[in-house]
């Protein structure tokens, strides 16, 4: 099968989507199938192709990654995809390149796939003005909806997907396909106490401390400010527990801000951007990921993590969604408060070096199915339904 992905960000920017992106076409190419990647930089004048990624030229935007697509009407990008024959297009985003992939698809004659990796009404809940979130919100919905309603099949790594979709008005099927990840390469046993001290020095990371971390795009979904309040509130600087923020985003500089002003600084520590390649190292330095959104899907910086041996503290909620991959106290801890929050990391800090190394050893064991390999072929099955639905839809249009 020839399958074409459109995905407005990709390694080396450290976010769940990118990381979706090249375990799904790692896992494709795996299993015979031709991958074409199409993009977005801000590092090039006109649209490239290089080792099966297209790339397009981009600009400074508001969205959720702080850059999107110049022009969707790109004759290049069409030439490259034409010239590729894709049997089926996979949207990742609902921003330009999301709608380059439609028109695309609409001119090649060819069924759509579209994976939900977000919600629509979080995106611009921050310290913005009422009127600005209701704004902006009005468009992003209409933006999702675009993608929900031209898509043959809809996807998600997690069944939370079917609420957002039903909230924005839309009755349509979720296909379920589990996040994955490269367990080769994200895997603690490839660490060592000297390789992860440096990583550790190279962070500015205390020798002894214990450190959660969390990893991808700062936008207001992520829900970050609440890690903070919780350090502020409940952790005193005594307690010797750190707070790792790895990846860049619209929320960068206020989270920055808000920890001086909280007079955490000592204690939060933000990377900015960094390379993908290097985050086995970083996770496997720290000793928890940290997932605060009140409504997130199982992203993949999570399942990084995990198989990098870290317990999750992952939100609790009444549908009971963190239960199907966290049990609670075995890998990993489901808070329903910042105190809560507070005190599951404390009781972590408090572990000895066998009971920290076992834990490791069962969050990994934890992920079972989660790899390329699974993720691919149950993705193979979502094109095979995409491509069957078009076929009955354009002969009933006929």
């Amino acid at each position: 099968m020839r399958v074409v992905i459109f995905t407005e960000i990709m390694a080396p920017y450290v976010s769940g989507i990118s990381s979706y992106v090249e375990v799904l076409r790692k896992g494709l190419i795996r299993q015979g199938h031709k991958v074409l990647v199409v993009t977005s930089s801000l590092h090039t004048n006109k649209a490239v192709i290089k080792s099966g990624v297209v790339r397009c030229p981009a600009k400074k935007s508001l969205n959720k990654y702080g850059y999107e697509c110049k022009n969707i009407n790109d004759r290049l990008v069409l030439n490259f995809v034409s010239g590729f024959r894709p049997d089926v297009v996979h949207i990742q985003t609902d921003t330009k390149i999301g709608y380059m992939g439609l028109q695309i698809a609409d001119k090649l004659r060819i069924p759509v796939v579209f994976t939900v990796h977000d919600y629509f009404l979080d995106r611009f809940a921050s310290n913005k003005s009422h009127l600005i979130w209701k704004i902006k919100t009005y468009f992003e919905k209409q933006h999702f909806c675009d993608m929900i309603d031209n898509a043959n099949v809809i996807t998600s790594s997690n069944k939370r997907a079917a609420k957002f979709v039903h909230d924005a008005g839309r009755n349509r099927r979720i296909m379920l396909i589990p996040a994955a990840t490269d367990k080769k390469r994200f895997d603690y046993s490839h660490s060592t106490p000297e390789s992860i001290e440096k990583m550790r020095i190279k962070l500015r990371l205390p020798k002894k401390a214990l450190v959660a971390v969390f990893a991808g795009d700062l936008s207001i979904d992520k829900n970050i400010e609440f890690v903070l309040s919780a350090f502020a509130g409940y952790i005193k600087k005594s307690d010797n527990i750190h707070f790792l923020v790895v990846g860049d985003g619209t929320e960068l500089h206020y989270l920055k801000s808000t920890a001086a002003k909280m007079r955490i600084s000592d204690r939060v520590h933000f990377t900015g951007v960094v390379s993908h390649s290097i985050m086995p190292d970083i996770y496997s330095a720290c000793d928890a990921y940290v997932c605060s959104s009140d409504d997130g899907l199982m992203s993949m910086s999570f399942v990084e993590a995990m198989s990098c041996g870290l317990p999750v503290l992952v939100k609790e909620d009444s549908e009971k969604f963190v239960h199907n991959m966290i049990k609670n106290g075995v890998n990993g801890f489901a808070y329903t408060d910042a105190q809560e929050f507070a005190q599951y990391l404390k009781t972590m800090a408090a572990f000895g070096n066998y009971k920290k190394e076992r834990m490791k050893y069962i969050v990994r064991s934890s992920l079972k199915n989660c790899d390329a390999e699974n993720m691919a072929d149950a993705t193979v099955k979502a094109y095979k339904a995409a491509i069957k639905a078009y076929r009955i839809s354009v002969e009933f249009v006929n």
